[in-house]
């Protein structure tokens, strides 16, 4: 029964949110125009205001994904969620040589002007750390998060 339940709120919460997340009065014609044509078939659709930038938060094939896009309706980047074994040989290769046995809590996947890389936090010894690597598998950042 509480299943059933859960599972009914969560339906319910998912048609509300499309319902609501319809036209956005914030989000000019271009925005949506250059959105639909990018991501067509996108679902669950909610749009807000970063400083001065609209952000689109949606599922697109099956994948968590933000795309952020200028008053002219340009693209800006995006970011989806993506797993381990989706990283590009190259990623798993240099990560593995240099935090074998780590546990990885979040990864996604960068995509703007500068190309494509990947956001990944882990924890490896009681220490956690978010890496940026670009598709060659070179490491661009790493910070030691407390």
């Amino acid at each position: 029964m509480k299943r059933i339940f859960v599972s009914l709120s969560f339906m319910l919460a998912i048609g509300l949110n499309t319902v609501l997340a319809g036209d956005n009065p914030n989000v000019n014609g271009k925005i949506e125009e250059s959105f639909r044509k990018e991501f067509a078939g996108a679902q669950f659709v909610k749009w807000d205001e970063v400083e001065n930038y609209q952000r689109a938060t949606f599922i697109f094939h099956n994948h968590p994904v933000i795309a952020f896009f200028d008053e002219g309706g340009e693209l800006l980047g995006s970011a989806r969620n993506v797993l381990y074994d989706q990283l590009p040989l190259t990623v798993i290769k240099s990560f593995d040589k240099r935090f074998a046995g780590a546990e990885f809590l979040e990864m996604y996947e960068i995509s703007n002007v500068e190309g494509i890389s990947y956001g990944i936090t882990f924890e490896t010894e009681n220490k956690r750390y978010h890496v940026k690597v670009n598709t060659d598998g070179n490491f661009l950042s790493a910070i030691k998060i407390k």
